[in-house]
């Protein structure tokens, strides 16, 4: 069996993980429901290097995966929204002993991932490291660098995406709009919705201040298990259209995707839509920033960079064969991105991704 099983491969985002851990020499098998995607997938990948072996499993079924995973060290998966159908993924990592990574961004799956698998993966020695995706791995390293040294920082995190997304982001990212989330108001968890709070964001040049609205993502639930934090927020840029829109609509978006039949009539809509977005548009840059606070300083850092699907499948790789590899030392229970890997890590593959780290602080 390999080290590795990429489940959800034959998606947008599962097939350039596939081929990151092909090219990267990673020992590695796809996985999902359609054989002949799977098989299709293969053969590309076999044209350049070795051929990666097909094992057939659904996201709804637990024991199958369970099955596909024997022998194996890491699980990736791929298959969102989240929210949906992540909790069979988790199971048959636990049941198979086997280490966890995943590509979510959403709030609401984290937190039911530490209130449900964390304890079990603690005491199976097994590491869960969820949201290694481009969004959430420079955040979580964002907010590091930015509070390091600091006792009960502040933090405020904005982070400036792209407009073009793929079938799967989008379907996630209409769950997080009618979610929840946590911040932290005095070291206590406050829930938030998108759109409740605005503010104008100090973003880094060439972007500048920037109008931004509140946001449930996932390094609401992630900074809080490793940063000694008093205060947390996390909002996304807006313009002025898309700001009154989300306040707007969140209600009715909540309303309808709140239960199975409208998340349903939601999800239809958006398959009709392209799976993601071509070459060129995937070339968008994205920024992310770290405002930390304290009595005594303040310290700003800011991560850019572009292609948020083929840093994702960098990301998952690196993590995927960083975690097979590694026995001693490897953390257990849910970690969020820098403590699965380190912030030393991230910074390299950053360097070796062409992302850019930003530091303005009060000296």
């Amino acid at each position: 069996m390999p080290d590795i099983v990429l489940f959800g491969a034959t998606g947008y985002t599962g097939r350039l993980t596939a081929h990151a851990l092909a090219r990267r020499g990673a020992d590695f098998a796809v996985a999902g429901r359609d054989p002949a995607k799977l098989e299709a997938l293969s053969d590309r990948i076999a044209e350049t290097t070795d051929r990666p072996e097909t094992l057939r499993a659904s996201a709804g079924d637990v024991d199958g995966l369970t099955r596909a995973l024997d022998g194996a060290k890491v699980l990736v998966t791929c298959v969102g929204p989240f929210r949906d159908h992540g909790d069979a993924a988790a199971e048959a990592a636990l049941r198979a002993g086997v280490n966890y990574i995943d590509s979510t961004g959403e709030s609401d799956f984290i937190a039911r991932l530490v209130t449900r698998y964390d304890r079990r993966a603690r005491e199976a020695g097994i590491t869960m490291a969820p949201a290694l995706g481009f969004d959430e791995v420079p955040a979580d390293s964002a907010a590091t660098l930015a509070t390091e040294g600091m006792e009960g920082a502040e933090l405020v995190l904005t982070y400036a995406l792209p407009s073009v997304g793929s079938r799967g982001t989008l379907k996630s990212a209409v769950g997080i709009s009618a979610g929840t989330g946590n911040w932290l108001e005095d070291g206590r968890p406050r829930v938030i919705r998108a759109g409740e709070a605005t503010r104008w964001s100090p973003m880094p040049p060439p972007l500048g201040p920037k109008s931004a609205i509140s946001f449930p993502l996932a390094e609401g639930q992630l900074a809080p298990l490793h940063l000694d934090l008093r205060s947390l927020q996390t909002y996304v840029t807006v313009d002025f259209v898309l700001r009154n829109l989300t306040r707007v609509g969140a209600p009715l978006l909540r309303l309808i995707s709140g239960s199975t039949p409208g998340r349903r009539l939601i999800h239809a809509a958006l398959d009709l839509m392209p799976e993601g977005p071509n070459e060129q548009q995937r070339r968008g840059r994205w920024t992310i920033l770290a405002e930390a606070r304290t009595d005594k300083t303040w310290r700003n850092v800011s991560i850019t960079g572009e292609d948020v699907y083929g840093l994702t499948a960098e990301f998952l790789t690196t993590g995927a064969m960083s975690l097979s590899k590694q026995t001693d030392g490897r953390p257990t229970g849910v970690v969020s991105p820098v403590q699965a890997l380190g912030i030393d890590r991230w910074q390299k593959e950053f360097v070796d991704r062409g992302v850019v780290v930003d530091i303005y602080q009060h000296r």
